[in-house]
């Protein structure tokens, strides 16, 4: 639990101390109302961390004893301990949940205003919200274990913890103070001031543009800098709007908030963006006004390490985290919202502390993840075995091998030969489909007029698409990124790790186009057309830059791309072409050519492409 300890405390050695005595008896009690086991709690006095108990992951339980009995809480150690076993077995339960109520709680921020993801900010409301789930699920424990006319040790805990911090000016803790006097049926005014403080007025934002008179610029530019100044003042006035346009009732949330912990008590996750609509407001807001005390109380809940590669694949492959941002009431709409997913600029800041290439393979294979279809290729079919029939009469001079024993003993005790004796028929069945994998190769354009990945490129998840579906049908994928003369990346093998494919679709470098015909002829110029089960597509994804792959500034290269052509079963150029410089190229050579109104389109059309690579 986070609170605030006084001033002038001065700290000790942090050394553990053992678990006996009161303290024993209050962590076995604690262990009983969850009915859960743990390993001992520890204690360390002295410990300023800030809070004065914390659970960390792995499940571990530490607490300064010192900073408790500071606050007032030393009486109450058995509620200490029975909220941060709360943590262990509610919320967050589990790292991987944390790191998906913390994604749920970054997306309420964007959706709110916040201009960054603060780790911070994201921690904070977290602990928040897991606080409230905890300790409400701590006091309907108590209650029904003590009788209800026993106050819980958790109010009384409540109560010691949190007087420090009445008098906050911060709305936020206003309102989660409120919000505890509805979930424990607390009168208005125990926790919190009977009114909650002031909206805080946003810091006013001058311009750190100092405008030079309009007669001391040439006459020829005056026009412009006058409509430059004039959208300038514009957008600083929408900017102003959007400051006063948070929309916070701290009383009429407090009811909403009491409501949303009680619905969601065993759905840490779900409930998670509920609370982050509600709460996020209150935190952009005091942000925006520069308040610097914020929030009272550190936190009690906290895991500072990094998310891997497998827990990211794992949070952004949970649906919840992409659908619908709901409003303050709970509703959310038919059309897309405002804040629905995390781009992946802002999953960058959120999990800033991660391998930024780890977290951008993640953020596109989840985001590619609903198209992918597994894509084979079908070949010649195989007979099939016959399938048992009906039994027969068996023949004296039939075949001996024929005769089935077990049936024509079921028809009678005494075997005779053409009456009692049965042997099996055989019918014929239909020959049996059969898939082959594919190999796809495919070129992404990554000069500077695509989409940086960081920012998010539809070309690079349109390539996603086709690779992770040929990957799931047993495919082999091989990822070229292009761009100026001598700016290529990717392996020249094909292969089947969808962490090597995601890495070099991710490659960017930002300079001109130019296709590598003399890397395509290096790979090409030696095969054989394909044989038999073979299948090999080609896919270039670019925009209209790509008439280089036909030789145009690129002339002893010229006849490259027609060539390999024949080596292939397919080959598609998804481009980005207004003027379709590309097509009588393209059609001469003998390539297939799917247009894109936008590049925004790329997506669909590969996933519909991907379809047709499937037959």
């Amino acid at each position: 639990m986070g609170a605030r300890a006084g001033s002038g405390v001065t700290r000790g050695a942090a050394t553990s101390i053992p678990l006996t005595g009161g303290a024993r008896v209050a962590w076995n009690r604690a262990l009983e109302l969850w009915g859960v086991h743990m390993h001992d709690a520890e204690l360390r006095p002295g410990a300023a961390r800030g809070a004065p108990a914390w659970f960390t992951f792995p499940p571990s339980i530490t607490v300064d004893t010192d900073m408790v009995r500071e606050l007032g809480g030393a009486a109450e150690l058995e509620s200490v301990f029975a909220h941060e076993l709360g943590h262990h077995v509610l919320a967050p339960s589990t790292r991987i949940d944390a790191l998906k109520i913390r994604h749920q709680l970054a997306r309420s921020l964007v959706a709110s205003g916040a201009e960054t993801v603060r780790d911070e900010d994201v921690a904070l409301l977290s602990n928040l919200w897991t606080d409230l789930l905890v300790n409400a699920r701590v006091g309907l424990l108590q209650r029904r274990r003590d009788g209800e006319g026993a106050e819980p040790g958790i109010v009384r805990l409540g109560r010691a913890l949190y007087g420090a911090s009445r008098d906050s000016s911060s709305r936020l803790w206003w309102l989660y103070l409120r919000t505890y006097e509805l979930l424990w049926h607390l009168p208005a005014g125990t926790l919190a001031i009977p009114q909650p403080p002031e909206a805080p007025r946003p810091a006013a934002v001058r311009s750190r543009i100092i405008d030079v008179p309009l007669e001391k610029i040439p006459e020829r530019f005056r026009e412009q800098e006058a409509a430059l100044r004039a959208a300038r003042r514009e957008a600083e006035r929408v900017a102003a709007e959007l400051d006063g346009a948070i929309t916070t009732h701290p009383m009429l949330d407090a009811d909403l908030l009491a409501g949303i912990v009680r619905a969601f008590a065993a759905d840490p996750v779900g409930g998670a963006l509920r609370f982050g609509v509600l709460a996020a407001p209150y935190l952009v807001e005091e942000r925006r006004a520069g308040d610097g005390a914020g929030v009272p109380g550190g936190q009690c809940a906290a895991d500072d390490a990094p998310a891997t590669a497998g827990e990211l694949g794992r949070v952004l492959a949970d649906r919840r985290l992409h659908g619908a941002m709901p409003d303050r009431a709970g509703r959310t709409g038919d059309e897309p919202g405002r804040g629905q997913r995390l781009d992946v600029a802002r999953t960058l800041e959120l999990y800033a502390a991660s391998d930024p290439d780890v977290v951008i393979a993640a953020w596109y294979r989840a985001q590619a993840a609903p198209w992918v279809r597994p894509v084979t290729q079908r070949i010649p079919t195989r007979p099939a075995f016959d399938l048992p029939g009906p039994l027969e009469t068996w023949e004296s001079g039939d075949d001996l091998a024929d005769l089935d024993w077990a049936a024509t003993l079921q028809a009678g005790a005494d075997v005779v030969p053409g009456v009692t004796t049965r042997r099996r028929s055989w019918i014929d069945d239909e020959p049996e489909p059969q898939e082959g994998s594919v190999e796809l190769d495919l070129y992404i354009d990554s000069s500077g007029s695509m989409a940086r990945p960081r920012t998010g490129s539809p070309a690079v998840l349109a390539g996603m698409i086709l690779a992770l579906s040929v990957l799931r049908g047993g495919g082999r994928v091989r990822v070229t990124s292009f761009s100026g003369p001598g700016q290529v990346a990717g392996g020249d093998g094909f292969v089947r790790d969808p962490a090597r494919v995601v890495g070099d679709l991710a490659w960017y470098f930002g300079g001109s186009t130019s296709f590598p015909l003399d890397l395509l002829h290096r790979r090409y110029a030696q095969l054989t057309p394909p044989r038999g089960g073979e299948r090999r597509h080609l896919v270039v994804l670019s925009d209209d830059g790509l008439t280089s792959m036909f030789g145009d500034g690129n002339e002893p290269f010229a006849g490259v791309a027609a060539a390999t052509r024949g080596k292939l079963t397919t080959g598609t150029l998804v481009v980005l072409a207004w003027a379709r410089r590309i097509e009588p190229l393209a059609r001469a050579a003998g390539y297939d050519i799917l247009y894109l109104e936008r590049m925004d389109d790329a997506p669909g059309v590969c996933a519909r492409l991907a379809e047709v690579l499937h037959g």
